[in-house]
């Protein structure tokens, strides 16, 4: 610790014991409440609490919630079949046909790109779409699936692949 800190804490303590440690935490609990009354505090903890809940919200009307494979297991080589739902009542927007699909080795963080054509691509409501992805030089381990759309919105499964 900084020299900065040690004083600090030397005083504290001497004014701990000078004013008896009852005084010292009642004070200092005072000192909290009439903080916390603060016009000022109060309503940036309103506008926190606001925050919270709008991106509470946001992300329970997330309607990309429904990404799934076929398996949770794969051979090395195997095809992966991805399926993305919009269980929604309103379209969904992706960057390309794959629907914006990743797909990342979580041991080494390594991404594999998934080939598609680069065409905005709509998902309607309670509509799906498959996308496969292959990979034979992805080696065994734990992987996730993302999908992005293009309003940000994300969702994603986990699968393994096998030796």
């Amino acid at each position: 610790m900084g020299i900065l800190t040690w004083i600090l804490l030397g005083v504290i303590v001497l004014v701990a014991i000078g004013l008896g440690v009852g005084v010292f935490f009642t004070g200092l609990l005072r000192g909290a409440e009439i903080v916390g009354e603060n016009p000022a505090v109060q309503n940036a903890s309103e506008e926190a609490q606001d925050f919270i809940e709008d991106s509470a919200d946001s992300i329970a009307g997330n309607a990309l919630n429904a990404v799934t494979t076929d398996r949770s297991e794969y051979n090395r080589g195997d095809l992966v079949l991805i399926t993305i739902e919009n269980p929604d009542d309103e379209s969904i927007t992706f960057p390309d046909a794959a629907l914006g699909l990743q797909v990342q080795n979580t041991g080494t963080n390594r991404e594999y790109s998934v080939m598609a054509a680069q065409v905005v691509t709509e998902l309607g409501p309670d509509e799906s779409k498959t996308v496969t992805w292959q990979d034979e030089s992805a080696p065994a381990g734990d992987y996730v699936a993302s999908v992005h759309s293009s309003d940000g919105t994300s969702a994603q499964a986990s699968f393994e692949i096998i030796e």
